[in-house]
């Protein structure tokens, strides 16, 4: 039985069915009925004007926020949502121990999960996996038979040049006429003719 705008839980002396309260307070009862939904709505229409809806989670990858123990506030474990319920309960179950949990929508962060390359096939015990064989030369000798002119210019020659000095007198440390300047034309090695 509602009586004063709410169920009463005491017994009153009288039938359920013939308690009729005076016309007072019942337009007390609608005109508090009106005033709260007003406030309602104005509280409601404040609280959602920034809200926005938020896509489902079925099948996704989510952190799930701890909300107990010495770290409540941290998003250490994960899970797959596997389905949704009325008002923005999700049914998500863990990763590692399997087990199905309960979180409310603000709980859960969804995030892509970053798929491991596999790693390479290693032989089993402590034989390692051969290697291609590659021959190389046991010495670095240059196998040029003959020198041939290219195509095209190289630029400078790679061989070394040797530059000779003129002959000057090694007696006189100090030459009464200057001495000739060293020659600065650069002499190359040539290959040996010798059959």
């Amino acid at each position: 039985m509602c009586t004063f705008g709410r169920p009463v839980r005491v017994f009153i002396p009288i039938h359920p069915g013939k308690y009729q309260p005076h016309t007072t307070w019942r337009e007390t009862l609608a005109s508090r009925e009106e005033a709260l939904h007003n406030r309602h709505m104005h509280i409601a229409e404040h609280v959602t004007e920034h809200t926005r809806t938020q896509p489902p989670l079925v099948g996704d990858f989510v952190r799930i926020q701890n909300q107990t123990g010495p770290n409540p506030t941290k998003w250490d474990k994960t899970g797959i949502v596997i389905e949704v319920h009325q008002f923005d309960l999700y049914v998500v179950r863990v990763d590692g121990s399997g087990r199905v949990t309960l979180r409310n929508r603000k709980f859960l962060r969804k995030y892509l999960q970053v798929i491991p390359r596999a790693p390479l096939a290693m032989a089993p015990g402590p034989t390692a996996i051969a290697l291609p064989q590659v021959n190389l030369p046991t010495s670095i000798t240059p196998q040029h038979d003959s020198f041939s002119s290219p195509s095209r210019p190289m630029g400078p020659p790679k061989t070394p040049c040797v530059y000779e000095e003129s002959p000057s007198d090694p007696t006189n440390p100090l030459p009464d006429k200057p001495a000739p300047q060293a020659s600065l034309s650069p002499t190359v090695p040539q290959p040996d003719q010798s059959p």
